[in-house]
This record gives structure tokens, sequence and C-alpha cells, in this order.
């Protein structure tokens, strides 16, 4: 199953045993908690526990979804198995900040994150592990 819309396309990745998150523009705070909702549900239905999160081309992550990420929605995908994140570092300066902030604040001991400057590092990194 496969959701698209103008702001991400969602799927599941047979080939690297993952779902695929692509981000493009900006996402209003709704749309930003169903893309990531979305990607949990992909998750559990697909029974694996590895995202790769393209994000070169989104815009921003407002403040209050960060934090609504950091304190309510990582903790609750961890304890469904989300355990690595590649992410494919964002071209625009305040999401670069937006996202390092965020890993900052995970617990490294529940999730993995990894940054990759294009999709196909991210990839083979998600092949190895």
């Amino acid at each position: 199953m496969e959701t698209n819309t103008e702001i991400y396309n969602i799927y599941f990745d047979e080939e690297i045993n993952s779902v695929v998150m692509e981000w493009n523009g900006y996402a209003t705070s709704k749309q930003f908690k169903q893309g990531t909702e979305l990607m949990l549900n992909m998750l559990i239905k697909n029974n694996c526990s590895k995202v790769l999160a393209d994000i070169k081309d989104m815009k921003i992550i407002a403040m209050e979804d960060q934090q609504w990420l950091n304190e309510e929605f990582l903790p609750r995908a961890t304890t469904f198995g989300f355990k690595a994140i590649a992410i494919v570092k964002p071209h625009y300066y305040f999401n670069k900040v937006a996202v390092e902030t965020i890993s900052y604040k995970v617990d490294k001991e529940k999730l993995t994150i990894n940054f990759f400057d294009n999709s196909e590092e991210a990839r083979e990194w998600l092949r190895k592990i």
C-alpha cells in the first residue's frame, strides 16, 4: 500500500524491508502528524523496524511538531518496534537545525539515527542492519 499526497509519499519497500517517507515542501502540523502516524501504521502492518526518511526537500518541522515527535510520537513508536531511521539530510537550513535538535533528544538506546547525503547511501545502510 502506498499513500501519496503533494506533501508526502509513504510506502513499504520490500527490497530494504523498510517504510519509506518522502517529504516535499512545507507540511502543516496536521499533514506532518498524519504522515508520521501513517508511517508507524505501515511499520506495524509490515512487521518491520526501519524507516528511510527522505526529507531533503522538506522545508521545516514546526517547533510544536518537534516537541510532539520527541515527547509523544517517538516513545510510542519505539514500543511498537521502531528501531532505526536513515535520514536523507534536508537542503533547507532551518529544517537541518530542527532535525538535529530532534535527533539530540532521542534515546539512542531505543532508536538508531543515521544521516545521509542521498537516498542510495541510506538504502545501503538499511540493507545492512
